[in-house]
């Protein structure tokens, strides 16, 4: 726990105010298995974190309230916010009569299938813990954390994970070396929702990921480009066909492998190099202004 807040917070007790980064997520693998009885979907993910990040300020206020505040017209600010749930959750649980007011400013594209609210819950409940002092370790937090929704349990801990069962069962596999990346998101929303509802479920479950887990032990970054796949695929560009332009761009300009991330419209390409990367990044970036160079972290 202390070393995630090391890395992401800056703390200043005295102000009792707290500043973290939250950041993107990508699905090097994502394969949906199966639909279970409860309704939900049995699933397997690759993980990682990339350097695309929303800022977050947790302030103490006096008043028994809790206040979002977003640069981004499309966060909603009240309680379907996930920063929101997260901050009245611990507060329920410290009982306390203190309020928060929390500052989000917006890097990563909302909808984007780049997990930002849900990065953004999991640096509100590591901050808030430790503003609080509410005394929680990750076990506790990933318990809590499951409460607003499964990817957050995965961006309380980051690191190369495999993520099964519903998405909350995570199994660490080795950090990746530091691979460059081009993130374009096309600047339209995919509803999670939408994409579970409309599974085409004869593509389903032919790929277990086991060669995308063998290149990533492996670290070998040409074999996890070339293995990249997402059960996705199958349906959502359907709905956002410019998904298959971004993919066949990417690769025309040199990327080593593209796929979409999670339930989309985000793609992200594979690079060997940063001076691959800014090919395939200025490529993009006139047509898709929300084109970003990152790096596994």
């Amino acid at each position: 726990m202390g070393d995630i807040l090391a890395k992401r917070a800056i703390i200043n007790k005295r102000m009792n105010q707290i500043w973290l980064q939250a950041p993107a997520k990508i699905n090097l693998g994502l394969a949906i298995l199966g639909k279970l009885n409860s309704g939900y979907h049995e699933v397997k993910f690759i993980f990682s974190q990339v350097s695309l990040f929303d800022r977050i300020q947790l302030k103490e206020i006096p008043t028994n309230e809790i206040k979002i505040i977003c640069n981004d017209q499309q966060v909603p600010t009240d309680k379907i916010n996930t920063v929101y749930q997260a901050a009245l959750l611990l507060k329920k649980m410290v009982k306390t009569q203190k309020g928060l007011e929390i500052k989000i400013d917006k890097q990563i594209p909302v909808a984007a299938g780049l997990g930002g609210g849900s990065s953004d819950a999991a640096q509100a409940l590591i901050g808030i813990n430790k503003l609080w002092n509410v005394g929680l370790n990750t076990t506790d937090l990933i318990k809590v954390g499951f409460k607003i929704g499964v990817d957050v349990c995965y961006q309380l801990v980051g690191g190369t994970k495999l993520a099964t069962h519903l998405g909350e069962k995570l199994n660490p596999l080795p950090n990746l070396p530091q691979i460059h990346l081009v993130l374009t998101n096309p600047n339209i929303e995919v509803s999670t929702k939408w994409a579970y509802t409309n599974i085409d479920y004869s593509q389903i479950g032919k790929n277990q990921l086991d060669s995308l887990i063998d290149a990533v032990k492996n670290k070998d970054v040409k074999k996890i480009a070339k293995n990249l796949h997402n059960d996705f695929e199958f349906w959502v560009p359907n709905l956002v066909p410019v998904i298959l332009k971004i993919k066949k761009k990417m690769l025309k300009q040199g990327a080593l492998g593209a796929i979409m991330s999670g339930s989309g419209p985000t793609v992200f390409g594979v690079c060997e190099n940063k001076a691959v990367a800014l090919k395939v990044y200025n490529s993009l970036k006139k047509e898709f202004p929300k084109t970003y160079l990152a790096q596994t972290i």
